[in-house]
């Protein structure tokens, strides 16, 4: 692992530092999220509206992040963005000790304060990419973008264990008392990061409907980031699980809150893996191809984590295919910060993350959706089926991304 590069660029560590407290708190807050409206309603569909109540003000607030992310400061509005989640916490910390005394509580208060978060990942999404390129030079993009995917699944490890861990010996209350803690801290350690003026725009009358029209011509256009963008979509939004982990969980594979955790964690620990090689071996050449390899297998995982009634094989699955996306994951981020300059960052980001970051919460109104309508097994085989056609279109439509090489990626 090259420890040089953190060492060299303090503002990076400040900043990864940060990143794994509040992707700690944010997924030990979803695990416990689930957990909580499913004890209550007992309804794939309840579960299934978590990922839709984030999802609609993330995807109408995205773009508008983007674009203030390239004109206003990007350290004040990840500042705005984490505290909106600390108010948020401190909320369903009230309803969560109220659920632990007992007392029956309503669900829309719930997907209410869901809905605020997802407002403010809109606005934190695109300022934290493009902020993580600003303080980076160009020839440590790559394995900025590894360090960074690596301490998101640190993140994403610990978060889902630790809440299933805590929700089932030592109550939601307190549970979500350790995630207001985490926020906090997040939230301290942001404040010490250096200010990093926004770099200069040309054109400064651009209105913001102007701005976000540029962002997403410019992603519309290019024959590389475009086609990755649409295969990650697809992939993510039919052939993902986690939405309904907590039915595979019960009624399936015969756990509790605590095996939930480790499966919502496994994926995680999959990309904590597979980044973990990358660092020392980054992709070079045939990039393109073991793009395309993965997300097929990260299908076949899928495909067997369906037909899976042991607990260890489900686990297995969920880590491999982790993986497996992880590497596209890491191959996406890569190119978005070596294509773009750096005063359209935020935009491009956020084109990037509609593409991306909201499959995954449309994914979980799918497989709500889809559990009900065909099934639990089968509908997680559907979307399978449906990643394994993805590739292939890919493959045959897009020869500049098949043959991508990221040895000499401007090629």
């Amino acid at each position: 692992m090259d420890k040089s590069l953190l060492v060299r660029n303090k503002s990076l560590t400040i900043f990864l530092v940060a990143r794994i407290f509040f992707t700690l708190a944010f997924n030990m807050q979803g695990t416990m999220v689930a957990w909580m409206v499913y004890q209550i309603s007992h309804s794939p569909i309840d579960l299934g509206l978590i990922g839709l109540a984030e999802i609609i003000p993330f995807v109408a607030i995205l773009l508008f992040g983007g674009a203030w992310s390239d004109k206003y400061n990007r350290k004040r509005l990840m500042i705005y963005s984490v505290f909106a989640y600390f108010l948020v916490s401190l909320c369903l910390l009230i309803l969560a000790f109220e659920v632990q005394n007992g007392h029956a509580i309503e669900l829309y208060p719930v997907y209410s304060l869901i809905f605020i978060t997802g407002l403010a990942r809109g606005i934190l999404s695109p300022s934290q990419n493009a902020l993580m390129g600003q303080m980076v030079a160009s020839n440590d993009l790559n394995k900025a973008s590894v360090f960074n995917s690596m301490v998101f699944q640190i993140g994403s490890v610990g978060g889902p264990a630790i809440g299933g861990i805590c929700y089932a010996y030592f109550g939601v209350g307190n549970s979500f008392f350790a995630v207001t803690i985490l926020l906090g801290l997040a939230l301290l350690i942001l404040m010490g990061l250096p200010v990093f003026p926004n770099p200069e725009n040309k054109n400064v009358t651009e209105t913001i409907f102007q701005r976000i029209s540029v962002g997403i011509q410019f992603v519309r256009n290019h024959k590389v980031l475009l086609p990755g963008m649409v295969m990650d979509m697809v992939a993510v939004l039919f052939g993902g699980a986690v939405a309904v982990l907590p039915l595979f969980a019960d009624q399936i594979l015969h756990t509790g809150p605590e095996g939930l955790g480790w499966l919502r964690a496994a994926p995680a620990i999959g990309s904590l893996l597979i980044a973990s090689v990358l660092v020392r071996f980054p992709l070079g050449k045939n990039a393109g191809k073991w793009l395309l390899i993965c997300v097929f297998c990260f299908g076949i995982c899928n495909f067997i984590f369906a037909i899976s009634t042991s607990f260890w094989i489900s686990f297995s699955m969920l880590l491999i295919g982790g993986g497996f996306d992880n590497v596209s994951a890491i191959i996406r981020m890569t190119l978005v910060q070596i294509y773009t300059p750096d005063e359209m960052k935020g935009r491009v980001s956020a084109v990037n993350s509609i593409f991306i970051g909201s499959s995954n919460e449309l994914g979980a109104f799918e497989s709500g959706v889809a559990a009900r309508l065909l099934g639990l097994v089968p509908s997680v085989v559907f979307g399978a089926i449906v990643t394994f056609a993805t590739v292939g279109f890919t493959a045959w439509n897009a020869p500049k991304l098949r043959n991508l090489d990221l040895s000499n990626p401007r090629k």
